[in-house]
């Protein structure tokens, strides 16, 4: 079972976090300081959460410290007052994993969670597998500096109480150089008796030795390849979130508007639940580089989910939704490229005054796939257009009817985007609205 650490100096605060985190299976250590949650971090959490603003030491610090001493722990910020200097600090020295904005949705919350720990055994995974290559290298190595079937055997013997602890031999990357390991102790010996029998015949035994020598030259090429398999579905568990709607469900009978966000929310869990049963997870961590998982994926279906996360804040604002997508088959990550769009019309949302519009538009421009998000908000000049993609240096504003935000759900949206090929344009002026042009290049 995963250990989460939350760091809040409000009670409630924790309060609330353990308890709608409590149902996703993880066990939840609360601290009120970050001091009191150092003394904690010893346990060694899969994910630690952290207020910014907290007496004595602040969460940029915390965060930091966290990482020196616990470099796989995924790492989360809630950016209730955190500027975008602080934020920097912590992506700059701590390799932060998400920020969740307060308030927060419960939905987002568990989301981000389930990935951040999807992440962590994912990551967890690749170093186990890496390491194990490296083991396997030096072993295939070392029995190929054996001159008889004796010495194989020696040496076989002590390898394997090396790599295979019991413990820890019925893990996939353990079970994946279990095979390897044995297949190359298989081939090494039969080698070896393949000398020693034909030792007269030079020119048969030539002939074999060639043979053998690229087939372990082809199993050292193998290591290489280890990085990006992924062996099994890693799905985020969707029971808890469900159990915390039908509960909203029962207490909303006294509240119309709760009612309604209620069914929107069981709506998108059934469309997500789907989703995540055909995900597959992360195949590899390259530089801190998320390997995304390319499928095809129907624009009208992912319309419709978009409409799903978004309805919330247009029906709050009261903002007009309108959506032209032709019938297209895409082609990416769905799951992330949900998230990048779904950042891209939040921005919208935020920015567009009541009685605005919010347009998405999917057709076809010659071999391309064009994907338009459209408002009538109040726009962007051309310097804020200059530091969009760029968390560094860009400034959060306050929306249209005061939201609040981190700043940094359009560079994300950007990373995701370029990482699956999809060249991006945007057009806005003050006062004039603003619109995104995202191309799909044609996979024919």
């Amino acid at each position: 079972m995963h250990t989460v650490l939350v760091v809040d100096d409000e009670p409630a605060v924790v309060e609330a976090l353990t308890a709608q985190l409590l149902p996703m299976g993880v066990w939840i250590e609360g601290a009120y300081s970050a001091e009191e949650a150092l003394s904690l971090v010893e346990a060694a959490p899969a994910v630690v959460i952290a207020d910014y603003l907290m007496p004595g030491m602040k969460g940029d610090d915390f965060l930091i410290e966290v990482h020196r001493r616990l470099p796989q722990a995924r790492l989360i910020l809630l950016t209730g007052q955190a500027g975008a200097e602080n934020v920097g600090k912590i992506i700059n020295h701590a390799r932060l994993f998400r920020y969740i904005a307060k308030p927060w949705e419960v939905e987002d919350l568990r989301l981000t969670v389930r990935q951040a720990l999807e992440s962590y055994e994912t990551e967890k995974a690749l170093q186990e597998r890496t390491r194990l290559t490296q083991e396997l290298v030096l072993y295939l190595r070392e029995i190929l500096e054996c001159e008889s079937v004796g010495a194989l055997t020696a040496v076989v013997e002590r390898w394997e109480m090396k790599l295979f602890p019991s413990h820890k031999a019925d893990t996939v990357p353990y079970r994946e150089a279990r095979e390897l390991f044995d297949y190359a102790r298989a081939l090494r010996q039969a080698h070896l008796t393949l000398l020693q029998e034909l030792e007269a015949q030079v020119q048969a035994r030539t002939a074999h030795l060639v043979s053998t020598i690229q087939e372990l030259k082809a199993l050292t090429s193998q290591r290489e390849a280890w990085v990006k398999i992924v062996s099994h579905d890693l799905r985020g568990p969707i029971g808890g979130l469900k159990q915390l709607a039908a509960l909203l469900k029962q207490n909303a009978s006294s509240s119309p508007a709760l009612s309604r966000y209620t069914d929107i929310l069981e709506k998108s869990l059934s469309e997500l639940e789907r989703y995540v049963k055909n995900l597959l997870d992360l195949s590899r961590l390259s530089q801190k580089e998320i390997a995304l998982q390319t499928e095809p994926f129907e624009w009208k279906e992912m319309a419709n989910r978009l409409y799903a996360l978004i309805a919330p804040q247009l029906e709050a604002k009261g903002i007009h939704w309108r959506a032209e997508v032709e019938p297209l088959t895409g082609w990416g990550d769905p799951v992330y490229t949900a998230e990048a769009l779904y950042n891209i019309l939040s921005n919208a949302v935020k920015f567009t005054p009541s009685g605005g519009t919010v347009t998405l538009r999917v057709y076809k421009e010659g071999e391309d796939t064009v994907v338009e998000i459209k408002d009538t908000g109040i726009g962007m000049t051309s310097e804020q257009l200059n530091t969009l993609w760029d968390p560094t240096q860009r400034r959060s504003r306050p929306g249209t009817a005061g939201e609040k935000g981190t700043g940094l759900g359009l560079p994300l949206a950007h990373a995701i985007l370029t990482q699956q090929g999809v060249s991006i344009t945007v057009e806005s002026a003050p006062q004039q609205g603003t619109t995104f042009r995202l191309r799909w290049r044609s996979f024919a």
